[in-house]
């Protein structure tokens, strides 16, 4: 029926509803053909190939599968409408649609992975039982991290790689490995993965056979890394979307062909606890609403789970399974490190970043690059101050390009790497210390998210009063199209000063025609010596953090340092409210918070803290009390504890077994952990107090 154009709202009424689940603002092509094209703001279209593989080897755009695969691609369409008094499409193309979009696809991907399991070719979507579809959903909120959830990413990455070195010649290997520099050199992941507890030995063959099989790609930050898309077409050939999408870029198999910095001195004691966690509710929400959608194929007469399957799924929340948390970092190690940063701002933080902008006026007027610099001209261009400070070179990883003394980067072994590094040789080096430095202040001082520190704007991080430090509140963007609020918050005057000095060093060598424009606050110069600044990113970050502390030579456990983390650092923060009872006095964090009342600065703590944090640092505290002897000052706690472990002596008990119980405890609601306010002769003070408000299992 065709509409004049003043009636057309009336179109969603009138329009079939079979034919209004054969077409999306999204979809270009025929909803018939076996490819879809489709764009969700993209530059240019993507493809759907629908003719994949199921387990008995028929293909699903096969005759006999011609309902199977109608019902895919009606609730494909389907799921990124929203129902309310009518059906409508999401108003946000490039938001709402294309997180709905990948929702569904991970759904679809999930069958047709386990295609076998649900015996898709012989019973369709109509097989799937209530079991079925609460195992769906289980497996999606198993883990945060969805290529793992969903994709099981780095176990298939593992199989992949046995396979490819199994049918890899050998010698062809052991030769690349001999003569491709860096290849041979397993890097320490940052973060712990699958693939990082497997033998040196497979990682060594992997590396080879992904070599000579051409499966590598340039890497901004690594080098060479295996290009997760062709690793992808390869294992998921038998998806719509994961054979399409990259994943995360597995760093133990990532190698560097010339001569890089060292990462760390020391191996890193592990910052978390346990397991990544789960996928957080919100998520899993949007995930069993997309897969309720199902059910609208019973009013299209295609194939479909049963009504009561679908709905007791979507009543189903699987059971939770203990969280990994980060490790709380000893008190006096933070206060040091803060000390350290403060210090090294006030003595050299103006030197250093006067000297890079020294070095790029020279450069600039003269028309020739950093690198060019020899080691004598360097040290003819900056200042006494930092010729006695210690400095002889642009970097001790830069690589001369021009007639230099040096042709090369300094062929320095990690062991005396790192004594340069504190011996302040490296301009570029101390830069990275010093912004690590910043860092670490203002993590520490904001509490923020690393999220929120990492998209600090150089322009307007701070407000004009400053006062007040300007981000993007990381935990804002539902329902508002994936647009962050812009938020303030109060911050400390050493942490302003300190940022001013990192913008005005951008600004300066913005004038000065090396950068095209100021960016992200925390940015950092490149170690090879060009001056282009790398942009902010939770990598980046972490390595100014690791310069920090290496230089610093935080402390060691073993063969392990202490690599400090800023999730870590939003635990102190809110640890800080709980010991201040035992240093007597809330002084550090009135400081911190411009707070005179502990309520105050009780109440920032909750509404700048997430729960998670906040629960974790309430356990520790506890615990250590009760390991303390305190365990007088919460009796009905320790009475449950004493049920559990046999004996009141908490001083027997691992602190972190300890801690971890009493976390969960917390997290299932059978205890609470709160401040009590009151006002006696020296003001509002307040005590800590437990309530045990039911028992556990045991």
């Amino acid at each position: 029926m065709s509409l004049p154009a003043e009636l057309s709202f009336l179109k969603e009424y009138l329009t079939e509803t079979s034919e209004t689940f054969t077409t999306a603002i999204w979809l270009i092509n025929d909803f018939d053909e076996p490819v879809w094209l489709y764009s969700l703001g993209f530059n240019k279209p993507k493809k759907i190939d629908w003719g994949v593989q199921l387990h008995d080897k028929s293909l699903l755009t096969a005759p006999p599968h011609a309902e199977l695969l109608k019902g895919i691609k009606h609730f494909l369409i389907l799921s990124t409408r929203t129902f309310g008094v009518y059906l409508s499409e999401t108003n946000d193309i490039k938001g709402q649609q294309r997180k709905l979009f990948s929702y569904a696809c991970h759904i679809i991907d999930l069958l047709l992975l386990n295609s076998k399991r649900y015996d898709l070719a012989t019973h369709g979507l109509a097989g799937l039982t209530e079991g079925n579809l609460k195992e769906i959903l289980e497996k999606i909120a198993s883990d945060s991290v969805l290529s793992e959830s969903i994709y099981d990413w780095s176990t298939r990455l593992r199989l992949f790689c046995i396979e490819l070195i199994n049918q890899t010649d050998k010698s062809k290997i052991m030769e690349a490995l001999a003569s491709v520099p860096g290849l041979a050199t397993i890097n320490e992941p940052e973060e712990d993965c699958d693939l990082s507890e497997l033998p040196e030995s497979f990682i060594l063959m992997a590396k080879g056979a992904l070599y000579v099989n051409n499966y590598y790609i340039r890497h901004s930050l690594f080098g060479w890394s295996p290009n997760t898309i062709l690793l992808s077409e390869k294992i998921y050939h038998n998806t719509i979307w994961g054979r399409t999408n990259a994943k995360p870029t597995p760093e133990i198999l990532c190698y560097s062909d010339s001569e890089i910095p060292y990462r760390r001195e020391y191996e890193g004691i592990r910052v978390t606890t346990g397991k990544r966690g789960q996928l957080n509710s919100s998520m899993y929400g949007d995930y069993r609403n997309t897969l309720y959608h199902l059910g609208v194929l019973h009013e299209l007469n295609l194939p479909a789970p049963p009504v009561i399957a679908l709905v007791e799924a979507d009543k189903f929340t699987p059971p939770s399974t203990p969280l990994g948390r980060h490790r709380t970092l000893p008190t006096q190690l933070v206060f040091s490190c803060l000390r350290n940063a403060i210090n090294f701002h006030y003595n050299y933080g103006k030197t250093l970043t006067n000297e890079i902008c020294r070095i790029a006026l020279h450069c600039k007027s003269n028309n020739i690059e950093p690198t060019s610099l020899s080691e004598s001209d360097f040290q003819n261009i900056i200042t006494r101050n930092s010729l006695d400070l210690g400095i002889r070179s642009l970097g001790l990883s830069v690589k001369k390009q021009g007639a230099g003394i040096y042709k090369k980067p300094y062929k320095l072994k990690k062991h005396d790497y790192f004594i340069k590094l504190r011996e302040n040789f490296g301009l570029i080096e101390l830069i990275r210390v010093y912004i690590g430095a910043v860092q670490f202040v203002v993590g520490t001082l904001t509490a923020r998210r690393v999220s929120e520190l990492i998209g600090l704007n150089t322009n307007s991080c701070v407000d004009t009063t400053r006062q007040w430090i300007m981000f993007h509140n990381a935990k804002s963007t539902r329902r508002i199209g994936g647009l962050r609020k812009f938020t303030a918050r109060p911050v400390e005057p050493i942490a302003v000063e300190m940022m001013e000095s990192l913008a005005r060093m951008q600004k300066i060598l913005k004038r000065l025609g090396l950068l095209k424009n100021t960016t992200k606050l925390f940015a950092s110069p490149g170690l090879k010596g060009t001056l282009i600044f790398i942009n902010s990113s939770k990598s980046n970050y972490n390595t100014n953090l690791d310069f920090f502390c290496d230089y610093f030579e935080t402390p060691l456990t073993g063969t392990k340092r202490s690599y400090i983390r800023q999730h870590q650092l939003r635990r102190f923060f809110a640890m800080l409210f709980f010991y201040s009872k035992s240093f007597g006095h809330l002084d550090t964090l009135r400081w911190m918070l411009a707070h005179t009342d502990a309520s105050h600065v009780w109440h920032y703590i909750t509404e700048t803290t997430d729960g998670a944090v906040l629960q974790s640092a309430k356990a520790h505290y506890v615990a250590d009390m009760l390991q303390s002897g305190a365990g007088n000052s919460f009796s009905e706690l320790t009475t449950l504890l004493t049920t559990r472990y046999g004996t009141d002596d908490f001083r027997l008990i691992a602190s972190e077994d300890l801690e971890d119980y009493i976390y969960e405890l917390l997290c299932d609601g059978m205890i609470e952990i709160e401040p009590e306010f009151f006002t006696d002769e020296h003001g509002e003070t307040f005590k800590i107090i437990t309530k045990v408000k039911r028992y556990h299992e045991q």
